[in-house]
């Protein structure tokens, strides 16, 4: 080893001397480099809104409406020419953005609502009847073909999961109103989001439909199948009668997307987002240290006698209060429940406030005042057997606070047992007697203040009243839920 490296060391002197006599000759090529930098590239990236639907047909795959993800070509969500009562459907819109971030907004309006002819057993229910005419909208099949619309985890099924709220609900003419539904904006959307739609994510739209009265049915959270398996809804069509034969109606659907980057502030409705500056809040009045973690659910009353306007004005009120409780993990939690011909469980009890106020925003007025169901949802909610939708009600105090305008007139005598009053008072009674405080808020000159005060409100907690829904978030933002503790 010792002598082959005396050698090398020798050849590299060697080597050393005669490039010292060359290296003048080529040391422009030695210290020289080339570097290339081809196919430079300028193009635009892409934000393309694809839509597929799934759908069922009386809890049978509908092929006819059921399609793969692409751009809304001649596609429909529905296309059922015998539609006959107690029929009903559901599907899931699934959502796609590529592959940007993107705001997106949904659009769905009623275009026809069509007596198309007149029957013999048509007219007998419907004597006004006079088709065929030019009037594309004198028909009633819009005011009895209902329903819901949810955020869903693309199981095409309703499940009792607080992520899985109802946005939208009511007849044909109620949820196509034409009025933009904001899936995703700044000023938060029904998808619950935070945020926009993220690129290459794919999210998802329930909705069902029922040809005469729906009624939810969500399955267990994380339980659903599929329609064939699990429905999630009922429907009854025996309270109809001849007047919709023959008639069409016809709606669009329409989805929009918008760029998330450099468009931060954009919403659905146009409205400009307000910037809300840093500062201490202090809810007034303040909750005592005995109601701060409350179970609270709020009973809303959305019964066709309330118009548009008084709607607009009761779901602003009750957002207020959803505010002034102050909603938190380890302090009060509400929910909500709400009634007309039935009732429904529209938000579990939840520490989350913007979810709850979307819940509140899609309630939709219709038909009759069953404050029985609605106070049984909501007592079935305060009750949390353990079901894990919201923490173990142990120390929490449960408060139920309800707002109606009018007098209980369903579910009917018979076949219900009761008359629905005594159903509701004795809905009430049983709350009460499970330890529930209940608060009652009557609006309008058709209330019984004597009834809400003697058999729905708990002693104590009081009925309060407005004389019209202009006075009802003075009465809610001043309301004392512990004056009974």
């Amino acid at each position: 080893m010792k002598k082959y490296f005396n050698k090398t060391i020798f050849k590299l002197i060697f080597v050393f001397g005669i490039i010292a006599v060359v290296a003048f000759g080529v040391t422009r090529a030695f210290f020289s480099d080339t570097e290339t930098s081809k196919d430079n590239v300028l193009q635009a990236g892409k934000l393309d809104l694809q839509i597929d639907n799934t759908s069922y047909y009386n809890g049978a795959p509908s092929p006819e409406t059921s399609w793969e993800l692409n751009d809304l070509t001649d596609q429909l969500f529905f296309n059922f020419l015998d539609l006959k009562p107690g029929d009903w459907g559901e599907d899931t819109i699934s959502i796609h953005v590529d592959d940007n971030d993107a705001w997106a907004c949904l659009d769905i309006s009623i275009t026809e609502d069509d007596d198309e002819s007149c029957n013999e057993p048509e007219l007998k229910d419907d004597p006004t009847c006079d088709d065929p005419d030019l009037d594309p909208d004198d028909g009633e099949l819009a005011g009895f073909v209902n329903f819901i619309f949810w955020a869903d985890d693309g199981d095409n099924v309703l499940e009792a999961d607080e992520v899985e709220s109802i946005f939208k609900k009511g007849d044909v003419d109620e949820v196509f109103n034409g009025q933009k539904i904001a899936l995703s904006d700044a000023l938060g959307g029904v998808l619950g989001l935070g945020g926009p739609l993220e690129g290459g994510t794919t999210y998802y739209i329930g909705k069902a439909w029922c040809f005469g009265e729906l009624t939810t049915s969500p399955v267990a959270a994380g339980q659903g199948v599929d329609p064939t398996v699990d429905d999630g809804i009922t429907c009854d069509g025996s309270g109809l009668n001849n007047a919709a034969q023959t008639d069409k109606v016809l709606v669009d659907f329409e989805f929009s997307a918008y760029q998330h980057r450099n468009n931060e502030s954009f919403t659905c409705s146009g409205e400009r987002p307000s910037i809300t500056p840093t500062v201490s809040i202090t809810v007034s009045p303040t909750p005592p240290l005995s109601c701060q973690n409350a179970d609270v659910m709020l009973v809303l009353d959305r019964s066709g006698s309330i118009d548009s306007g008084e709607m607009a004005s009761l779901k602003t009120a009750a957002k207020s209060f959803v505010d002034t409780l102050a909603l938190s993990a380890s302090g009060n939690h509400a929910g909500q429940s709400s009634f007309s011909t039935t009732g429904s469980l529209d938000h579990h009890l939840t520490d989350n406030p913007v979810s709850l106020k979307v819940a509140i925003d899609a309630l939709a007025s219709t038909d009759w005042t069953n404050l029985k169901e609605g106070i049984d949802y909501a007592k079935g909610e305060l009750d949390n057997p353990g079901d894990g939708h919201d923490r173990p009600d142990v120390s929490s105090p449960d408060k139920m606070v309800i707002i109606t305008d009018g007098n209980p007139n369903r579910p009917l005598s018979p076949p219900a047992p009761d008359s629905p009053d005594v159903a509701a008072a004795n809905a009430a009674t049983a709350a009460k007697g499970a330890g529930v405080e209940i608060f009652v808020v009557g609006i309008g000159s058709d209330v019984d203040a004597t009834y809400l005060t003697n058999s729905i409100a708990s002693a104590g907690a009081g009925h309060y009243y407005s004389a019209d829904y202009s006075g009802l978030q003075t009465i809610l933002d001043n309301l004392d839920l512990c004056n009974g503790d």
